[in-house]
């Protein structure tokens, strides 16, 4: 009977161990899901980084203008924010690698129920990113060893903004 107990009780240790152990829970989103268009002619398909905003879907570009100022080009999307475009930036600590991000969001209100005869509304509300090397290479792809940690230090940099980010809103205004 001490012999049952005892294998009880280590199936129960071990089964216990295994649901305790570190899990990584991913808070974004990474895929192919947008095209730009280059020219009247010429689209190209890249990955892009999704994730959820402190306060609003301008939280990244929020981030990146605090960080390093201005950006130096936009991109007009059929999304609700442009795609504001920084070039030649470090992101990562322990690498010299320069960066080109384009940084948008969405934020769009869908029907749900009508409860009482009155129509509910649910919000959706996301940071989006694009990322490339300064060879051009899209960061975010399935292959890329550093994708991860991109989404990590903007997700982070996010938990920054402030609410209000009246010179980025002033220089947004004059766009």
């Amino acid at each position: 009977m001490k012999k049952i107990q005892l294998v009880f009780i280590c199936i129960i240790i071990f089964s216990c161990a295994s649901h305790t152990s570190k899990t990584s829970k991913k808070n974004y989103e990474i895929g192919q899901h947008t095209t730009l268009r280059l020219n009247e002619t010429d689209t190209i398909k890249v990955n892009k980084l999704g994730f959820t905003p402190k306060y609003s879907a301008t939280d990244l570009q929020k981030y990146l203008f605090n960080t390093y100022g201005k950006w130096t080009n936009t991109i007009e999307s059929d999304k609700d924010y442009p795609y504001l475009i920084w070039e030649n930036l470090k992101l990562l600590k322990n690498s010299d690698q320069l960066f080109t991000v384009a940084a948008s969001g969405e934020d769009y209100e869908f029907k749900t129920v009508k409860i009482n005869g009155v129509q509910k509304y649910s919000r959706i509300l996301y940071c989006s990113a694009l990322v490339f090397n300064a060879q051009g290479v899209d960061c975010l792809q399935e292959s890329s060893k550093i994708k991860d940690e991109l989404a990590q230090y903007f997700i982070s940099g996010v938990k920054s903004v402030k609410k209000k980010n009246t010179l980025f809103e002033k220089e947004i205004s004059t766009h």
